[in-house]
């Protein structure tokens, strides 16, 4: 019996052949490079019960499907395969929806203050934004392509959304230095996202 990491290789690369793919464009998908997909086809490796998970959903098969070495060539229905652009374009859909219900619910609050005091309350504005940017961040982890790349761009225009925040509101002369703060903090999420993406192209 073939070990399991050569029957894993050889069905993966038989369904990506199949579907029209390359390891570039599968390794999009599943948010990992390419040299990972290709030590996977070459059974150097396996990856981990979730992503085989992952892997048997891009195909339409099951995991046992990945992890057999007989099994039925009909199985393998490329015309079945999820349509990853479909999908794609329904998640965004739904984000900008909601980002767009956020600021509307924004406008209407300023619009009741404005009925009620008499006052225009634009902070509500520019509180807003870091709403509409941990919005983002949240729908960035469950739906996004490119996972690790929008999260780092989020959560910088998150933190630095929070700051601007906090100084508008205030307004003190010497509360400017609090964006200094961003300095340090793009270092540290430098590194950390730095070894994340190292720890996942050694997988």
């Amino acid at each position: 019996m073939n070990d399991i990491k050569d029957i894993f290789a050889k069905n993966l690369s038989e369904l990506r052949q199949a579907s029209g793919m390359t390891q570039l464009e599968l390794g999009e998908r599943l948010n990992y490079s390419d040299k990972t997909v290709s030590k996977w086809e070459r059974g150097e490796s396996i990856p981990d019960a979730g992503m085989l998970k992952q892997i048997a959903d891009v195909f339409g098969v099951s995991v046992d499907y990945l992890l057999e070495e007989d099994h039925e060539k009909a199985a393998v229905y490329t015309a079945d395969l999820p349509d990853d652009d479909a999908v794609y374009t329904k998640h965004m859909t739904i984000r900008r929806i909601v980002q767009a219900g956020v600021w509307l619910l924004s406008f209407l609050i300023i619009v009741l203050c404005w009925v009620v005091t008499r006052n225009f309350y634009w902070l509500i504005l520019i509180w807003t934004l870091p709403v509409s940017f941990l919005l983002s961040i949240i729908f960035t982890s469950l739906w996004s392509r490119h996972k690790g790349r929008d999260n780092y761009i989020f959560i910088s225009l998150f933190i630095l959304s929070i700051l601007l925040a906090i100084y508008l509101s205030t307004l003190k002369a010497n509360l400017w230095m609090l964006f200094l703060i961003m300095i340090p903090v793009e270092v540290l999420m430098y590194f950390c996202f730095k070894l994340y993406f190292d720890k996942r192209k050694k997988n």
